[in-house]
Order: C-alpha cells, then structure tokens, then sequence
C-alpha cells in the first residue's frame, strides 16, 4: 500500500458522511488528509459502474458488505450496507427527506443545542442544489446534492393512482416534501439531476476534491482499530489492505463507518463496555458504556401484490410517490409530526426485499404500498463476535422487543390496505400477496402477519448516540468527540442521538457537514 504513513487526518469510512469529512478538512491546503475506504473508489463518472448510476435500483449486493442481522426473536434478515466510496448513498433508494424542526429541536433538548432547526436550516440550505424551490427561503441552490422531485409526466399509472387515492382520502397535496410545514401526498425529493442518475456522496464531495495533493483516497482497506497510546490519546489507525496489515498515524481520527462500522471500530479498539471488552480478550482503553447500544432501525411492512401483465414497470424508479403523515400515537404519548412514510412501490424484487413473501407470492416481483415506521420504540445493539475485523459485527436490531410497536405496525398495514382498495391499485394486480380482509380484521392474525413479514428499511443509527456530560449512555459530544479518548471522534449516522421522521441519507450529510466545520475550527 503505497500512500504515506503520517496525516493530520484519518477519515475512517467514506460513505455517506465520511466522504462529506475528507472533502471539507481538505479544502484547507496545509492539512493532510487520509480516506479510508474497505470498498472500492471509482474516481469518473465514465469509470463508474452502472449499478451505482441508475438511481432506479438498488445495488444491494455487489457493493455491499454481505450484512445479516437478527430482525425479532426468531428472524433474521439479510442487512445491506454500501461497501463503495459513498456508502449507502452509492447503493440506496435516491430519497432525501430532510428531518423535521421537531426532530432537530429534540436533539438540542437532549443537551446538544448546536444541532437545533435553527441551527441546522442554513447549513441544510447550503447543502442543496434544488432543482424546483432553490428560490425558496427554506432552500439552496449551488450545494453539493441535487434535489429534483418527479415530474407528472414521469410517474407509472400506479403511482397516479396512489397519488390521487391519497387525495381522495383527505391528505393534502405536498408539492415539496422538504418545506418545514410540509405534510400530506407528493412527489419523492431525490438525490439526481434527471429522472435516472443518482448523485452519492462520492460523486458530490469527491468527485470535485479530485486532484488535492493534500487528500489521499485509500480503498480496499479495511480499518481493524484506532491506536490509542497508554495516554489515552488516540494517534492512528491499523488497515488490512493488499494481504498485509499497515499503520497509519495521525493527530486526529474521525470515524465515518456507519451506525453498524464505528462501534464495531471502537470496540476492536478497546473503547466500549468493559466487561464485554475483557470476554473478548481485548485490552480497555476507555469504559464506554454506550457504545454499540441504542440502535435504531426504521421497520417497514406494507400491502403486496402480484402484478398482472404490465403493472409493475420494472424500469421505474422503485418509488416516485409518497405519503407522510402523523400516525395516532400510543396512550399517554404526544402525537409526532410527520412519523408515518406510505410509499407506492413500482417493483420489488423479493431476493433482496421482504423475503419471507417470496413462497407465498409464487413469483420473484411485486409491486404494493409500503409503510415505513420513523420513530419506533424497540433498540437493538451491535456487538462483536471476535477482535477479528474480518469479522462481521453481530446486530440485533431488536424489532418489536417494545410491545407499543405492535400497534403501530399494525395500523400501518390497515393504512395500507385502504389505500390500496380505494386506489383501484387492486385492479391492477393478480392477488394480494398473504393477506386478506379477514386477517386485517383480527388483531392476532394481523399480529401474525407484522411478525412474519416486517422488514427493515437500512435506516440504522444511534450506535455512538451524542450527549451532554453526565449522560452516561452518551458516548461522543455534541460535535462528535469520544469520550476518554483525546483526538478520536465519530460523524456518520451513529451519533444521532434519536431517530428522525425521515430517511437518514440527509440528516447524515448534514452531520458530516456540521462535525466537519466544527473540527475545522479546532487546530488539535
């Protein structure tokens, strides 16, 4: 591995954020800035595989990690995570949803006041280049993401008919899902400059940083742990690249793996929960209760079907429409804005979605209404099974451990249910896949139904959860710094210290953004 051995920053992890940290600290000249990436790094557009341009489809096996995870108590299910320079953002569905001023604001009440909506609006506007309100206070234009939304021209017949089966059914028409205000029935904002190509995070902040002498790309390299001296001072970073085990040296370390790769980092590193640290035979460097804890994932379920001859466009985008709304909230609990996410999905392909439908389908693809829960009460964890970095973490995500997400699962396949029966999208369809009338009438059939086929929607996060000091689940500060470690520090989707009602992909970017200016300011 022929790169240099000495930086002022490692950027460990170049995905959805990883990518935004390297870009930013390298946009000063005098500081040197290495990029650790496991997966690959195609540098051009024209070098580029398809699978990562055509925003239509996720590329959920070929530049990914092999992930599986424990779903409920007697689930598995496989768990997809970009292994490619932009992470996720280079193989997941184009949606970027912001989070909502409530969302934010609850971090800032959490004790982490520099990530409120007020805070967090100009930087969400400087991120963006929107295509349709870029003239709109609450927008940018100029930003490194792309935000189109689609056109009418541009949506199959059934997601016509989800669109005015919503509007049918009393939900406003939301023309920009990214307004703060914004609640009801529209069109998708994605990552894209057209109706095809997606725009990752490689292609945004990489892409442009090309030819920097001072930042240094490093793929294929996957990072074991972070050196920490007897100190507790954290002062590079040992890669498994080309055969060969190398270490790096740094004055800072900015992990950027992800909700599932940083705690796994951390904890190979010996930062973490002591107890569990010593079983491993790993020496502690710092009692980190927190870390590897908290994980959130967002489930999805929905309403299936088989298509008849032509219904389902598998040339589509997976998803052009969406619902977002405020679902009832559990006795005793507050109503959360905008915590609901009913998708029309043109085609999925159950070798990689929802697979437990596939014998009772009988066919490789469906098309449907997908729900997808934003804020649900169950946690999991990431955990290690060896020091190996070879191998893979244990997650569980824990779904369904809390029994209030019964409900809510439950009345999301009503929803549905409904949606798709005055719709008229039933017409379009062979057969609903595993459901019927009767079983969404019967609470215990239907608790059946969520516990079979509930899925996840790869939105993990709060691995690493942010926090004020004396929080003691609080592994890292407001701007990223692990506790007990001086120079470590995390920015990607773990340190989210509750789930926000969108997807992860912007708030994400817009954390890679904000740690990055922070440690900017900070000349340690």
């Amino acid at each position: 591995m022929a790169v240099p051995d000495s930086f002022d920053d490692i950027v460990v992890g170049a995905g959805t954020a990883g990518a935004v940290v390297a870009a930013r600290l390298s946009e000063d000249g005098a500081r040197r800035v290495a990029l650790i990436e496991a997966g690959p790094h195609y540098a051009t557009r024209e070098r580029t595989p398809d699978d990562l341009l055509n925003g239509n489809a996720m590329s959920l096996a070929r530049h990914g990690w092999g992930l599986s995870a424990r779903l409920t108590a007697s689930r598995r299910t496989a768990f997809p995570q970009g292994k490619v320079t932009g992470g996720s953002s280079a193989v997941g569905n184009t949606v970027v949803i912001r989070p909502t001023p409530a969302d934010l604001d609850e971090w800032a009440a959490l004790g982490n006041p520099a990530w409120s909506w007020e805070e967090a609006l100009p930087r969400l506007r400087a991120i963006e280049d929107d295509l349709d309100f870029g003239a709109d206070p609450h927008h940018g234009t100029g930003g490194p993401i792309p935000v189109r939304r689609w056109r009418p021209e541009e949506l199959t017949t059934v997601q016509r008919l989800f669109l005015d089966g919503c509007l049918e059914a009393g939900h406003p028409h939301a023309a920009d899902h990214n307004h703060p205000l914004s609640t009801g029935v529209g069109p998708i904002p994605s990552n894209r400059r057209d109706a095809r190509e997606r725009v990752s995070t490689a292609m945004a902040y990489l892409w442009p940083a090309a030819g920097r002498p001072n930042l240094t790309i490093v793929p294929d390299a996957l990072a074991d742990r972070v050196l920490i001296d007897g100190d507790g001072v954290a002062r590079g970073v040992r890669v498994l690249a080309d055969g060969a085990t190398y270490d790096l040296r740094a004055r800072r370390i900015v992990l950027a793996a992800g909700a599932i790769g940083s705690p796994a980092v951390l904890l190979r590193s010996g930062v973490g929960p002591a107890g569990r640290l010593s079983e491993l035979g790993i020496p502690v460097r710092a009692d980190l209760p927190g870390v590897g804890e908290g994980l959130v994932d967002q489930p999805r379920i929905g309403v299936f079907l088989t298509p008849r001859p032509g219904a389902a466009d598998r040339s589509a985008s997976t998803g052009q429409i969406v619902l977002r709304t405020t679902g009832p909230a559990p006795a005793g609990e507050a109503e959360r804005f905008n915590d609901m996410y009913y998708a029309m999905v043109n085609h999925f392909n159950l070798a990689h979605h929802f697979p437990r439908l596939r014998e009772a389908a009988g066919v490789d693809g469906v098309f449907g209404i997908m729900a997808v829960v934003r804020r649900p009460h169950s946690r999991g964890r990431v955990t290690l099974a060896s020091a190996d970095p070879r191998a893979a973490p244990r997650i569980d995500l824990g779904y369904l451990t809390d029994p209030r997400d019964h409900g809510l699962f439950a009345e999301a396949v009503r929803t549905c249910w409904r949606l798709a029966n005055s719709a008229g999208i039933g017409a379009r369809a062979e057969r609903v896949v595993a459901l019927d009338e009767r079983t969404v009438d019967d609470e215990e059939l239907l608790r059946e139904y969520v516990e079979t086929v509930v899925d996840t929607a790869f939105n993990p996060a709060g691995t690493l959860r942010m926090g004020p000091a004396g929080d003691p689940g609080a592994v890292v500060d407001q701007f990223g710094a692990v506790r007990g470690v001086a120079g470590l520090y995390a920015a990607d989707a773990s340190v989210m210290p509750s789930m926000v009602c969108a997807n992860i992909a912007l708030t994400t970017v817009l954390i890679g953004e904000r740690i990055a200016e922070a440690l900017r300011g900070d000349p340690s």
